[in-house]
């Protein structure tokens, strides 16, 4: 898979946002909360406007395009555009397009020398992929049985606002990752969640075979590579794949689990169990998908 390594000034700083929105009490910086939480709430009110069961789909959408357009009332049309519901009033065009611009503008005022710190920021990364990347890679193939994996992708690099995060974007064949420094987590290298955020982009054949929607598959594909990351990277002894790493994983990777169902006593059995199951019976990965999604209550479109 050929990575093209992206620095986008807008996308870091509606990371922030969404993070101060989403997962405030994982944001430890006071600052960051005093300067940019005014703009951040903002927006995130916007998008709730907008769309409120798709909230997530809408900041997902915000990190990508954002890397790609640069005026902000463009990317305010866009999103509008591809996900308003309906007839949308000209004032929450407005709206939107200057929460926006004020994110970008508290985030540059919090952040002065982004541009300049990022290729420093982002380079451990990219050293530990051109280590193990071809080889994880290798192994998340053979050990699913499947090629499907894009060729091509593009990695958005963002400033650290939790320590660690990032986020596969299926539909437009990209991720956003945090361009931390070191590994937080010693048990589990960034390169791991890397490689994971990087699995989870299926080609669009191989997504359409399975007949779940946008929101279901984002919330399917994280768990369902979950489990093979780790036996890839174990293979590289970069990591283990275990019950207790599982779900250290879980709990500082924002996996989404099924609502009423506890990680360590349910959720992280059935995967474990559902695994074996796959490398037992050595069914197609769309078939083993489709049966992990059956466990878990995801249904098809």
């Amino acid at each position: 898979m050929h990575l093209q390594w992206i620095s986008s000034y807008s996308t870091s700083a509606l990371h922030a946002a969404e993070c101060l929105c989403r997962f405030s009490s994982q944001v430890q910086d006071e600052n960051l909360r005093d300067k940019l939480g005014p703009a951040a709430q903002a927006l995130g009110t916007c998008l709730e406007d907008l769309d409120a069961q798709r909230t997530q789909g809408l900041w997902d959408e915000l990190a990508v395009l954002g890397s790609k357009i640069n005026s902000n009332s463009a990317l305010a049309n866009q999103l509008i555009t591809e996900h308003g519901q309906g007839f949308v009033e000209q004032s929450l065009i407005q709206r939107l397009t200057g929460s926006i611009t004020d994110v970008e503008a508290a985030f540059k005022l919090l952040f002065p020398k982004y541009v300049e710190q990022f290729d420093y920021r982002i380079r451990p990364l990219q050293e530990q992929w051109i280590g193990y990347g071809s080889g994880f890679l290798a192994h998340i193939r053979r050990l699913t049985r499947s090629d499907e994996l894009i060729r091509e992708a593009c990695v958005i690099g963002v400033q650290p606002i939790l320590g660690g995060a990032g986020r596969a974007h299926v539909e437009h064949q990209a991720i956003h990752i945090e361009a931390v420094l070191t590994n937080p987590l010693p048990e589990l290298p960034e390169v791991v969640r890397l490689g994971w955020l990087l699995s989870q982009l299926h080609s669009l054949g191989f997504r359409s075979q399975l007949t779940y929607s946008q929101e279901s598959l984002r919330n399917l594909l994280p768990i369902a590579m979950l489990i093979p990351s780790l036996a890839a990277a174990e293979v590289l002894e970069l990591t283990q794949c275990n019950e207790a790493i599982a779900e250290l994983a879980i709990e500082n990777w924002n996996i989404a689990i099924p609502a009423n169902q506890d990680v360590s006593t349910e959720l992280i059995p059935l995967l474990m169990d559902w695994w074996e199951t796959c490398l037992k019976t050595k069914p197609d990965w769309s078939v083993a998908i489709k049966a992990l999604a059956q466990r878990l209550g995801i249904q098809p479109v």
